[in-house]
Protein backbone atom coordinates (compact mmCIF):
# COMPACT_ATOMS: atom_id res chain seq x y z
CA UNK A 1 0.00 0.00 0.00
CA UNK A 2 1.49 3.38 -0.41
CA UNK A 3 -0.56 6.29 1.27
CA UNK A 4 -1.42 9.18 -0.84
CA UNK A 5 -0.15 12.61 0.25
CA UNK A 6 -2.81 15.42 0.44
CA UNK A 7 -1.84 18.66 -0.44
CA UNK A 8 -2.30 20.15 3.21
CA UNK A 9 0.28 18.61 5.11
CA UNK A 10 1.77 21.78 6.99
CA UNK A 11 0.18 23.01 10.01
CA UNK A 12 1.45 24.70 13.61
CA UNK A 13 -1.23 22.04 15.38
CA UNK A 14 1.05 19.13 16.83
CA UNK A 15 -1.06 15.55 16.39
CA UNK A 16 -0.42 12.55 18.99
CA UNK A 17 0.12 9.01 18.08
CA UNK A 18 0.70 6.15 20.51
CA UNK A 19 3.54 4.16 19.91
CA UNK A 20 1.39 1.15 18.47
CA UNK A 21 -0.40 3.28 16.35
CA UNK A 22 3.12 4.06 14.94
CA UNK A 23 4.68 0.90 14.80
CA UNK A 24 1.80 -0.97 12.88
CA UNK A 25 2.19 2.17 9.98
CA UNK A 26 5.92 0.81 9.97
CA UNK A 27 5.00 -2.84 10.01
CA UNK A 28 2.59 -1.59 7.09
CA UNK A 29 5.64 -0.96 4.58
CA UNK A 30 8.72 -3.70 4.24
CA UNK A 31 11.10 -0.62 3.00
CA UNK A 32 14.03 -0.15 4.08
CA UNK A 33 13.71 3.42 5.06
CA UNK A 34 10.35 1.97 7.07
CA UNK A 35 12.65 -0.26 8.65
CA UNK A 36 15.36 2.91 9.68
CA UNK A 37 12.57 4.41 10.87
CA UNK A 38 11.78 1.56 13.52
CA UNK A 39 15.24 1.91 14.54
CA UNK A 40 15.71 5.51 15.03
CA UNK A 41 12.42 5.56 17.14
CA UNK A 42 13.34 2.66 19.03
CA UNK A 43 10.40 0.51 17.76
CA UNK A 44 12.41 -2.41 16.38
CA UNK A 45 10.48 -4.54 18.85
CA UNK A 46 6.86 -3.34 18.91
CA UNK A 47 6.90 -3.48 15.12
CA UNK A 48 7.88 -7.11 15.44
CA UNK A 49 5.16 -7.80 17.33
CA UNK A 50 1.82 -8.52 15.59
CA UNK A 51 -0.85 -8.11 18.31
CA UNK A 52 0.63 -4.92 19.47
CA UNK A 53 0.33 -3.95 16.15
CA UNK A 54 -3.16 -5.23 15.80
CA UNK A 55 -4.51 -2.82 18.94
CA UNK A 56 -2.30 0.39 16.81
CA UNK A 57 -4.27 -0.84 14.18
CA UNK A 58 -7.61 -0.84 16.10
CA UNK A 59 -6.87 2.37 17.53
CA UNK A 60 -6.10 4.46 14.35
CA UNK A 61 -9.65 2.90 13.19
CA UNK A 62 -11.13 4.17 16.36
CA UNK A 63 -9.51 7.73 16.14
CA UNK A 64 -10.89 7.97 12.52
CA UNK A 65 -7.21 7.93 10.99
CA UNK A 66 -7.86 4.59 9.40
CA UNK A 67 -11.64 3.12 7.84
CA UNK A 68 -12.14 -0.49 6.63
CA UNK A 69 -12.63 -1.68 3.33
CA UNK A 70 -10.81 -4.82 1.06
CA UNK A 71 -8.09 -3.50 2.98
CA UNK A 72 -7.31 -1.12 6.11
CA UNK A 73 -6.64 2.52 4.56
CA UNK A 74 -4.92 5.10 6.45
CA UNK A 75 -6.97 8.47 6.51
CA UNK A 76 -5.68 12.30 7.40
CA UNK A 77 -2.52 12.74 9.12
CA UNK A 78 -1.81 9.47 9.31
CA UNK A 79 -1.59 9.38 5.96
CA UNK A 80 1.61 11.47 5.64
CA UNK A 81 3.09 10.09 8.88
CA UNK A 82 2.81 6.82 7.14
CA UNK A 83 4.15 8.34 3.81
CA UNK A 84 6.90 9.88 5.87
CA UNK A 85 8.45 7.34 8.05
CA UNK A 86 8.36 4.78 4.81
CA UNK A 87 9.84 6.73 2.38
CA UNK A 88 12.02 8.59 4.40
CA UNK A 89 15.80 9.57 3.17
CA UNK A 90 17.10 11.51 5.92
CA UNK A 91 16.57 11.13 9.88
CA UNK A 92 18.43 13.80 12.43
CA UNK A 93 17.89 13.19 16.16
CA UNK A 94 18.34 16.50 17.94
CA UNK A 95 18.79 16.12 21.62
CA UNK A 96 18.44 19.38 23.32
CA UNK A 97 20.19 19.62 26.77
CA UNK A 98 19.85 21.79 29.84
CA UNK A 99 21.73 21.11 33.27
CA UNK A 100 17.81 20.00 34.54
CA UNK A 101 16.70 17.47 31.10
CA UNK A 102 16.82 16.25 27.73
CA UNK A 103 14.77 16.49 25.23
CA UNK A 104 14.13 15.27 21.55
CA UNK A 105 13.16 16.16 18.00
CA UNK A 106 13.35 13.75 15.53
CA UNK A 107 13.53 15.10 12.21
CA UNK A 108 12.07 12.82 9.15
CA UNK A 109 12.48 14.05 5.98
CA UNK A 110 11.14 11.98 2.79
CA UNK A 111 10.71 13.85 -1.02
CA UNK A 112 7.24 15.05 -0.49
CA UNK A 113 6.44 15.10 3.79
CA UNK A 114 8.87 16.39 6.28
CA UNK A 115 7.70 16.27 9.52
CA UNK A 116 9.40 16.69 13.11
CA UNK A 117 8.15 14.19 16.23
CA UNK A 118 9.03 14.71 19.80
CA UNK A 119 8.61 11.93 22.65
CA UNK A 120 5.90 12.39 25.09
CA UNK A 121 4.28 10.60 27.85
CA UNK A 122 3.60 6.85 28.03
CA UNK A 123 5.65 6.85 24.42
CA UNK A 124 3.33 8.76 22.65
CA UNK A 125 4.49 11.33 19.87
CA UNK A 126 3.60 14.51 19.07
CA UNK A 127 4.45 14.62 15.05
CA UNK A 128 4.20 18.45 13.63
CA UNK A 129 4.39 19.03 9.54
CA UNK A 130 7.48 21.21 8.65
CA UNK A 131 6.83 24.00 6.47
CA UNK A 132 7.35 23.41 3.33
CA UNK A 133 8.91 26.83 2.65
CA UNK A 134 11.52 26.31 5.21
CA UNK A 135 14.79 24.08 3.91
CA UNK A 136 15.65 21.22 6.63
CA UNK A 137 18.95 22.80 7.80
CA UNK A 138 16.77 26.29 8.28
CA UNK A 139 14.18 23.73 10.60
CA UNK A 140 17.13 22.48 12.51
CA UNK A 141 18.91 25.72 13.11
CA UNK A 142 15.35 27.14 14.32
CA UNK A 143 14.52 24.14 16.44
CA UNK A 144 18.59 24.59 18.44
CA UNK A 145 17.61 28.68 18.55
CA UNK A 146 14.22 28.34 20.17
CA UNK A 147 15.75 26.03 22.60
CA UNK A 148 18.53 28.58 23.67
CA UNK A 149 16.11 31.49 23.81
CA UNK A 150 14.59 29.39 26.25
CA UNK A 151 17.23 27.91 28.08
CA UNK A 152 20.85 30.32 27.94
CA UNK A 153 22.85 27.68 29.28
CA UNK A 154 21.59 24.95 26.85
CA UNK A 155 23.16 23.05 24.44
CA UNK A 156 22.31 20.62 21.10
CA UNK A 157 23.38 17.43 19.70
CA UNK A 158 22.68 16.99 16.08
CA UNK A 159 22.62 13.40 14.63
CA UNK A 160 22.25 12.87 10.98
CA UNK A 161 21.54 9.39 9.95
CA UNK A 162 21.15 8.11 6.03
CA UNK A 163 20.82 4.48 5.22
CA UNK A 164 24.46 4.07 4.76
CA UNK A 165 25.99 6.16 7.46
CA UNK A 166 25.79 9.30 10.49
CA UNK A 167 27.09 12.43 10.89
CA UNK A 168 27.37 14.24 14.14
CA UNK A 169 27.49 17.98 15.05
CA UNK A 170 27.54 19.59 18.96
CA UNK A 171 26.06 23.10 19.30
CA UNK A 172 26.49 25.75 22.20
CA UNK A 173 26.17 29.56 22.71
CA UNK A 174 29.39 31.66 22.92
CA UNK A 175 28.85 35.08 23.89
CA UNK A 176 26.19 35.77 21.82
CA UNK A 177 26.72 33.29 18.92
CA UNK A 178 27.67 29.57 18.45
CA UNK A 179 30.25 27.14 18.79
CA UNK A 180 30.39 23.88 17.38
CA UNK A 181 32.32 20.86 18.32
CA UNK A 182 32.83 17.42 16.12
CA UNK A 183 34.62 14.45 17.29
CA UNK A 184 37.38 13.44 14.52
CA UNK A 185 38.66 10.72 16.46
CA UNK A 186 37.22 8.63 18.97
CA UNK A 187 40.37 8.50 21.36
CA UNK A 188 40.73 12.43 21.40
CA UNK A 189 38.77 15.36 22.91
CA UNK A 190 36.08 17.54 21.07
CA UNK A 191 37.37 19.91 18.46
CA UNK A 192 35.61 23.02 18.74
CA UNK A 193 34.65 25.92 16.43
CA UNK A 194 34.08 29.18 17.89
CA UNK A 195 32.86 32.40 16.77
CA UNK A 196 30.22 31.48 14.83
CA UNK A 197 27.15 33.57 13.62
CA UNK A 198 24.01 32.40 12.71
CA UNK A 199 24.47 32.31 9.31
CA UNK A 200 27.90 30.82 9.71
CA UNK A 201 26.00 28.03 12.27
CA UNK A 202 23.25 27.09 9.27
CA UNK A 203 26.18 26.90 6.62
CA UNK A 204 27.73 24.22 8.94
CA UNK A 205 24.56 22.48 9.77
CA UNK A 206 23.84 22.38 6.10
CA UNK A 207 27.62 20.46 5.82
CA UNK A 208 26.81 18.31 8.34
CA UNK A 209 23.72 16.83 5.93
CA UNK A 210 25.66 17.28 3.03
CA UNK A 211 24.12 19.91 1.09
CA UNK A 212 25.96 22.93 0.12
CA UNK A 213 26.81 25.75 2.55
Amino acid sequence: MTPIVQEETATDTAVGFGFAEIAYMLRLFGTAPAKKSAEVLRLEAEVDAERLCAAGASSLIGRGFATIGEDLELQGPAVAVAYALAKANRWTEITLITPEFTDTVVHVESDRVALLLQPRTLESWFVFAQDPAVSGAEAELSIVEEHVRNHQEGTALIRGRMIGGETHLLIRPDNGGWAIGKVLDPTQDVVETMGLDSQDLLGRIRTTRGEAA
